[in-house]
């Protein structure tokens, strides 16, 4: 995307044995009058079961990048981002999830306010459970001596939301002392370490993974978003500002992104569910009949507008899983022993 462009849209990172085929056995309320199954998604919220809500949040997880950069006169800092990841499969030992792939990449070089450049020295992803990041609030609510004091959301070292954004030199330093902070408490609560699998830049997509997640089944299944069609309903899950893992609803504006942003427009749809910084990489979700598809992932909005959220389609990461492997096509880069195919 050239530099004009890019600048009218912001991403979403703080700039959560076929597990998710698993549906719910509990009853699906009774449809309007009229409305009956028909194998498409549906455009509106009779057929959900409100019971499986919290069971889709319990499928995404905080996300938290972790990179070290080296200042112009060499010394060293640590920045955060945050963003989120859904489940995607369980195979053996592992539990792979996907997410945005900004969420889990940083710049190699970033600017502050004056223009000094930041080279960065090396990179870790954490994943967190509900339990993780409930201790990581507390630690740093006691920590700022004011509970609103919005310091678990400061900022983003990502490529999409510079670290030049900031006002002053005064901000970048209680930037800087604040993401110090939450590497200290990190390494107390001892969250698990993501490997990224495989990922694609120009998609916005990773596969992640961390050692098997004890989770429940999960009441929905990966679904197929080239069956997307203007106004279907849809559930957005993700952490917004890192502040509690929330669900909002919305619907399906434009089965298609923008022509005058990007060449390949049906990656990406289009979709009014409200979010926030910190829900990049979290699941869209579908009802079809009255089950959850996870259908994509938020990835970014657009500056300057209302309800202009975007989001990837999850046929983009179906096509390259294949099985017990992973085979990465034109675009995607894995982390690999062979050329083209990571055996799980």
């Amino acid at each position: 995307m050239n530099r004009t462009l890019e600048s009218l849209v912001v991403a979403l990172a703080l700039t959560s044995t076929g597990c998710a085929t698993t549906t719910s056995n509990s009853a699906i309320s009774t449809p309007v009058s009229g409305q009956t199954a028909d194998g498409k998604y549906d455009s509106l919220d009779n057929y959900v079961n409100i019971a499986d809500i919290p069971r889709i949040k319990d499928a995404n997880y905080m996300i938290i990048s972790e990179a070290t950069y080296k200042t112009p006169d060499n010394k060293e800092i640590t920045l955060h981002s945050l963003g989120t990841g859904v489940l995607y499969k369980d195979i053996g030992t592992k539990t792979y999830l996907v997410t945005a792939n900004h969420v889990v990449q940083n710049d190699d070089v970033i600017q502050d306010i004056l223009g000094r450049e930041y080279k960065k020295l090396s990179e870790k992803f954490y994943l967190l459970d509900d339990d993780q990041v409930e201790r990581v609030q507390s630690f740093l609510r006691k920590s700022s001596g004011e509970e609103s004091s919005g310091i678990f959301y400061l900022g983003n070292p990502s490529k999409k939301m510079y670290v030049s954004s900031l006002k002053n030199e005064e901000e970048m330093k209680q930037y800087i002392k604040t993401s110090a902070g939450l590497a200290a408490i990190i390494k107390v609560v001892k969250p698990q370490e993501v490997k990224v699998n495989a990922a694609n830049d120009d998609k916005d997509l990773a596969i992640i993974s961390v050692p098997k997640l004890d989770h429940q089944s999960l009441p929905y299944s990966i679904g197929n978003s080239d069956e997307l069609q203007t106004q279907n309903l849809v559930y957005v899950v993700g952490w917004p500002l890192g502040l509690l893992k929330n669900v909002t609803r919305g619907n399906v504006t434009s089965v298609e992104d923008s022509k005058l942003v990007r060449a390949d427009t049906q990656t990406r749809f289009i979709f009014d569910a409200a979010i926030s910084p910190g829900n990049s990489g979290g699941a869209i979700f579908a009802v079809r009949d009255g089950k959850f598809e996870l259908v994509g992932l938020t990835s970014a909005m657009y500056l300057g507008s209302n309800d202009l959220y975007i989001g990837v389609k999850i046929n983009s990461v179906n096509e390259i899983f294949k099985g017990n492997s992973i085979r990465c096509s034109s675009g995607w880069k894995c982390n690999l022993s062979m050329p083209y195919e990571l055996k799980l």
